[in-house]
């Protein structure tokens, strides 16, 4: 199980991506034809329904003309953390 703080940025990723896809005009139908990308799973990725897998995240950045990193970099500024510095984490010793 992740923790909230993870969970909350896969959901703005989701967003970030989202957002994208309607910048450029495109459509689910549109994206999931122009890649290797399910309609359905990429419905419940935007939704936040489901947590897609690394290299559906790869390409559906890909898709969309931008990279993973920018999405993450993205993210991480709307839920208040810093581009590329990840949370807190409890040290393991």
């Amino acid at each position: 199980m992740a923790s909230p703080q993870a969970d909350k940025m896969v959901r703005e990723m989701a967003n970030v991506l989202k957002e994208r896809r309607l910048k450029i005009g495109a459509s689910m139908n549109a994206l999931a034809a122009s890649s290797y990308l399910d309609r359905a799973a990429l419905h419940r990725a935007e939704a936040g329904d489901r947590i897609p897998s690394l290299a559906f995240w790869v390409d559906w950045a890909d898709t969309l003309g931008t990279s993973l990193e920018k999405v993450m970099a993205e993210a991480r500024k709307r839920v208040g953390k810093e581009a590329g510095k990840p949370p807190e984490r409890k040290p393991l010793s």
